[in-house]
């Protein structure tokens, strides 16, 4: 699974993006402030989906709405973060990339 620090919503929540393989997506991974990763949002086919990992925290609290919002625009970004139509035939590096791509060009930083 390829990772990257890319953005933080407040001082409780974090947020990175990385590229799930075993799901062909990108998603935003939601951990507090200790590194416990708690949510995990992602956009397939049928639309944004923020899926818990631990129920025990307050959902519904203004700085994690904050977190998932911020995540799915920092998704927004990334042009195949729903993994249609993976290239065929691609190296599971190749697929990270892939995943990773941005829609001005770069992955992870670097142009493609």
């Amino acid at each position: 699974m390829g990772t990257g620090i890319v953005g933080m919503a407040k001082k409780s929540f974090h947020n990175v993006i990385v590229s799930n393989l075993a799901s062909c997506r990108t998603e935003a991974e939601i951990s507090d402030e200790a590194g416990n990763v708690l949510c995990v949002v992602f956009e397939d086919m049928e639309g944004w989906h923020a899926e818990s990992l631990d129920g025990g925290f307050d959902q519904d609290a203004t700085d994690f709405l904050l977190a998932v919002s911020e995540a799915k625009e920092m998704l927004s970004h990334y042009v195949n973060r729903r993994g249609g139509n993976p290239p065929v035939g691609s190296t599971a590096g190749g697929l990270a990339l892939w995943l990773m791509k941005k829609e001005d060009g770069t992955a992870m930083g670097s142009l493609l």
